[in-house]
């Protein structure tokens, strides 16, 4: 293990722990950590009636969490995004799960596409997710004819500052990666690192990103990032060991 590196993971923190990304992680030669850049919190409360041929669609680990608590249905087909959330739903006891393998709401969306055989003869098309989102799919697939409900059954807030313990790995130099899962959080870190952190500080570390348009929230003058061409969370390892193979550890 690298004496006292760290990887840093940001991410929203709700009512369930998404430990997905810390096991892959783990695997590599370094101390992991991770810590809340956004706080959810739920927002819906009434019933989800949901008929056994509806199609409801998912963009997020927290979306699959709290729809488990609106509706008693488990069998109408469930689109999900990414790998953890696909375990998710299966521990929740859901039946019919199709899984995108992306990580991006336009891949969900080009998924869709791709698959409308499945949709087309469906029920309702429900969409249930986050409050502000900053892909529009329930937008995007009515513009493909579908007739989309949106259920806002959680919202985000950004923190205010960064733990302490946090703070104080970067000034040691301790910390040599920081993973960012989306662009809110990304806005969020930099707004944050403005105040805690100067221009030094910040360049001893990498940031790996989910995809360019998290990338791009950050500023090139202060960062130094790195993203897969396809939003995916498996990639994150990749990234970081394609670097230590280029550059060295």
């Amino acid at each position: 293990m690298k004496k006292n590196k760290y990887i840093i993971i940001f991410r929203a923190s709700g009512p369930l722990k998404n430990t997905y990304l810390v096991d892959k992680l783990a695997e590599l030669n370094y101390k992991i950590k991770d810590y809340p850049i956004l706080n959810v919190k739920k927002i819906y409360t009434k019933e989800i009636k949901i008929n056994d041929n509806d199609v409801v669609i998912t963009s997020s680990f927290n979306s699959i969490f709290y729809l488990s608590q609106l509706t008693q249905n488990r069998i109408f087909d469930l689109y999900t995004l990414g790998k953890a959330a696909t375990l998710l739903a299966k521990e929740l006891g859901f039946k019919n799960i199709i899984e995108c393998t992306g990580d991006s709401g336009n891949m969900l969306l080009n998924f869709i596409k791709n698959n409308k055989n499945k949709i087309i003869n469906k029920g309702n098309v429900i969409y249930a997710g986050a409050k502000e989102i900053s892909f529009n799919l329930p937008k995007e697939l009515s513009r493909l004819g579908y007739k989309v409900k949106r259920y806002k059954i959680y919202s985000s807030e950004a923190i205010s500052q960064f733990s302490s313990n946090f703070v104080s790995l970067v000034k040691k130099k301790n910390v040599s990666w920081i993973v960012l899962l989306s662009s809110k959080g990304a806005k969020t870190f930099q707004t944050n690192a403005k105040k805690a952190f100067n221009k030094e500080e910040l360049s001893c570390i990498n940031f790996a990103c989910i995809s360019s348009n998290v990338a791009k929230k950050l500023n090139k003058k202060y960062f130094k990032t790195f993203y897969p061409e396809t939003p995916n969370i498996n990639f994150i390892k990749k990234i970081i060991l394609q670097y230590e193979k280029k550059y060295g550890a």
